[in-house]
């Protein structure tokens, strides 16, 4: 019987296929992560600094436009959904394969993606529904209440995210040496 190590699982040699399979799958985790990342970084040192020097009434038409684009993309909500997705299913694979090292890393990227889903839900969804219902004749205020903490929430969601990127990463990296 083959022993278990951190470098080699029980399973590795056995079950090529199902381990091959969970390194696929946390690949795919890591593209994905990686858009949804990117995609929160670009928000965090482009979007929202250049809507900064906007008046009160384009940050609150070009807020509006950008966010019902975003929720309208078929692309971005599969992506969205797929990092959280794939990074589980990668998660159960590798621990299911044996690789119990990579399987840890693997969860605390879920972890701290679910910060990130979490604030998206929790924040930004009902910050986006407040902007929507304002009152159009006054954006100013629209823009005081929405600007500050919706920024505030999103650099703590873009800095979850790419916590959740480096550990795809790892965990990459990790099972790579185990199924090596």
């Amino acid at each position: 019987m083959t022993e278990t190590t951190h470098s080699q699982p029980l399973t590795a040699g056995r079950r090529p296929g199902a381990a091959r399979l969970a390194g696929l799958v946390l690949g795919a985790a890591t593209v994905a992560m990686g858009l949804i990342a990117g995609f929160f970084f670009d928000w965090a040192v482009a979007i929202m600094p250049a809507l900064a020097k906007a008046d009160d009434r384009t940050f609150v038409t070009v807020m509006l436009d950008l966010i019902t684009t975003i929720n309208n993309s078929p692309l971005f909500v599969l992506t969205f959904m797929s990092a959280l997705l794939f990074t589980a299913a990668a998660a159960i694979l590798l621990h299911s394969t044996g690789d119990r090292p990579a399987a840890r890393w693997t969860l605390a990227a879920l972890a701290l993606y679910l910060v990130a889903c979490t604030i998206t839900f929790a924040v930004h969804f009902p910050l986006h529904d407040a902007l929507a219902a304002a009152d159009p004749t006054n954006p100013a205020a629209a823009r005081e209440d929405i600007e500050g903490p919706w920024t505030s929430a999103h650099l703590i969601r873009t800095l979850a995210a790419t916590a959740a990127l480096a550990t795809l990463c790892r965990a990459l990296l990790v099972h790579r040496r185990s199924a090596g």
